[in-house]
């Protein structure tokens, strides 16, 4: 099962506004879009063959592909190192959307 539409919109809504702030915080001034680019490069990387040289080559994975539990594991490494570098708090879905 691919992830949910809560996950994306947890996703969305929370962790991407909370690492953009964290990400300017420390001096990086990028878009909502460009963090999601950033977060998928940093923690979803698949080397793929170049068949022309026969070598690797390392890409940006999707979020659109990932399962519930694929996708939780990213977020979780998120969480993980957002708080590390970046001094930022991302809440858990529940946290979130209990309150």
């Amino acid at each position: 099962m691919t992830r949910t539409i809560k996950q994306n919109e947890y996703y969305h809504g929370v962790v991407i506004p909370l690492v953009t702030s964290g990400l300017l915080d420390v001096g990086y001034e990028l878009s909502k879009s460009e963090t999601h680019r950033f977060l998928k490069g940093k923690f979803l990387k698949v080397e793929i063959i170049d068949e022309s040289t026969w070598s690797y080559k390392t890409a940006e994975g999707s979020t659109k592909e990932l399962t519930t539990i694929e996708f939780k594991k990213f977020i979780d490494e998120i969480q993980r190192w957002s708080i590390v570098y970046l001094s930022t708090y991302i809440p858990d879905p529940r946290e979130e959307f209990n309150k």
